[in-house]
């Protein structure tokens, strides 16, 4: 996402996230001694003291001097769409499938032609009732692999509504397959539609509005 960050720093970020995540997870579902949970908590809190201490980000400006977005307000942002189903990246610290970002879900997206698929794993991190992962988190989940059916529809666009239906548990530890697609669409107004499937079938149904946005107001805003 930060226009200025290089290869091997963006690489780095990467890591930091997928460890950070990986421990989250085993902090939250296992036991841990008194002794432990000290020291994550002391270790934690030093290198929060040095990160503290670094430039800060504005997601806004680095959104305006982004590549992607251009000079041209009648261009469409490009964001990585492969057609031949490779990772589709929306930005890399989303907090639900960015891979840099430490507290995201770690969704990975992908097209099969005109659908987004997500996969993740709900972990302990993520769990609500007894061994099913939160609604919230499974909402989260959905929203942002419609997010990115918009990019393969060509369209820069927002959620307006969103309404789930969970027709079974959320199953933990084991991926699940989320499919979304354009159902209608009406000048601004894209109706989406999509399902979750675990190993015992479909869990989550969901449908969802989404309004279009004039990228030449878009690119006004994010310059102001």
């Amino acid at each position: 996402m930060n226009p200025n960050e290089t290869d091997e720093e963006l690489a780095a970020r990467t890591a930091m996230g997928a460890a950070m995540r990986r421990l989250g997870n085993a902090l939250v579902g296992h036991r841990l001694t008194i002794d432990l949970a000290g020291r994550v908590a002391a270790m934690a809190d030093v290198l929060a003291d040095e990160a503290e201490q670094l430039p800060g980000r504005d997601r806004l400006a680095e959104l305006a001097d982004n590549a992607r977005f251009g000079a041209d307000a009648n261009r469409l942002p490009s964001i990585d769409v492969d057609p031949n189903g490779g990772p589709m990246d929306l930005f890399v610290d989303s907090p639900v499938s960015g891979s840099a970002n430490p507290m995201s879900l770690g969704l990975r997206v992908h097209r099969e032609n005109d659908a987004a698929v997500g996969t993740v794993v709900f972990g302990p991190a993520t769990q609500g009732a007894p061994r099913r992962a939160h609604g919230g988190m499974v909402a989260a989940a959905i929203d942002e692999t419609m997010g990115f059916v918009m990019s393969i529809a060509g369209e820069l666009a927002y959620t307006a509504n969103l309404n789930i239906d969970f027709v079974g548990p959320a199953p933990m530890h084991v991926p699940v397959r989320i499919t979304a697609r354009v159902r209608d669409r009406s000048g601004r107004k894209l109706w989406v539609e999509a399902t979750g499937e675990g190993p015992d079938g479909v869990f989550v149904r969901a449908e969802a509005l989404f309004l279009a946005i004039d990228l030449s107001r878009f690119r006004l805003e994010t310059s102001s």
